[in-house]
């Protein structure tokens, strides 16, 4: 296996490979020669590039693009062309045209091509996802998910925030697992866009958005997803959702559910001092990485291993995509539009 992108979340994947009894991580891949470097000597990984093409001359059977979002789509089809699977960081690509490309080049070259959506291995959404299918509630008529971040994040976290969208970094995330709780076909998108906190901190990019997707059994989903929450939240992000059927109701606090809370002077100001601290996604326990986010790069190693379609595919990606791009038309035009 390698990595593309060893930034945040690309050391994520470096972690999830070092660690699968089946992977052999053998290359890595950063634009920072010297980030790509060092995480080749932390972890043990024989070879290191700054170029993509460079180490796409390797033996690789798989491979992780963590990149930007922008840049997902070069790297996916020059992979996909020496028979490479993939594994892509949402959002798939930032454009139609992009998703299709990389969805074209993976079928024409028989490779997988998997989009990271970690929320479907995310435990208490998992258990949503059974519950609305063993018909406990009912048929499904709204859904109300929201996943913000504090402004951290487009501020300190992301130096290419302002080449990205809260809707390409939050609502990929958000949308992607609506669609599949609601296991509908989305039809119609109305999104309300509010800006102006970063754009006057030199950051060229919407504050928050609000979205209302209708789909094809006639129910409703209300997105909201901001990144500037305070920097004084008591977690870096905000995951609520609930969903609400004709025979009954679930709710899920993702981050705000006191499995744990530390309050001490530094808490006070927010991350990376967090009082609700991370116990799901991305928890280090006795020096191995845990948590669903690494379950998720786990099932494409099985998937390249054994042959088997990823849960999370291309065509997926392709219509977040849609919707995403569906949703920031219809803020511009102030009206709704079909998907």
């Amino acid at each position: 296996m390698g990595v593309v992108g060893a930034g945040i979340w690309g050391s994520m994947h470096v972690k999830a490979y070092a660690q699968h009894p089946s992977a052999d991580l053998t290359a890595v891949c950063d634009a920072d020669e010297n980030r790509a470097r060092e995480t080749a000597r932390q972890f043990g990984i024989p070879r290191c590039y700054s170029r993509v093409e460079d180490m796409l001359e390797e033996k690789l059977d798989g491979i992780s693009v963590a990149t930007p979002d922008h840049c997902h789509a070069e790297i996916a089809c020059m992979a996909a062309a020496r028979g490479i699977h993939l594994l892509v960081e949402k959002p798939l690509a930032t454009t139609i045209a992009d998703c299709e490309r990389m969805i074209a080049a993976a079928k024409t070259n028989g490779v997988f091509l998997m989009v990271d959506w970690h929320n479907r291995w995310n435990p208490p959404f998992y258990k949503a996802w059974q519950s609305i299918r063993g018909g406990e509630i009912g048929e499904i008529l709204y859904v109300y998910y929201r996943l913000s971040d504090t402004i951290y994040v487009p501020t300190k976290m992301l130096p290419w925030a302002g080449q990205s969208s809260v809707m390409h970094f939050l609502g990929s995330h958000s949308l992607d697992t609506a669609c599949w709780l609601m296991g509908a076909v989305p039809v119609r998108v109305m999104c309300l866009r509010k800006e102006g906190l970063l754009t006057k901190m030199g950051i060229p990019t919407a504050d928050m958005c609000i979205t209302i997707v209708d789909f094809d059994n006639g129910a409703t989903a209300v997105v909201e997803n901001s990144w500037v929450l305070p920097q004084c939240s008591p977690s870096l992000i905000d995951h609520k959702c609930e969903i609400t059927g004709t025979r009954g109701q679930i709710s899920l606090d993702l981050t705000h559910h006191r499995a744990f809370a530390k309050h001490t002077p530094e808490t006070g100001g927010g991350y990376p001092d967090d009082s609700y601290a991370d116990m799901f996604i991305t928890p280090e326990i006795h020096g191995l990485q845990r948590g669903f986010a690494v379950e998720s790069i786990n099932h494409f190693v099985e998937c390249v291993r054994d042959a088997k379609r990823p849960i999370a595919t291309g065509e997926d990606g392709l219509l977040n995509a849609r919707l995403i791009l569906a949703a920031e038309e219809s803020a511009r035009a102030g009206r709704a539009v079909e998907v």
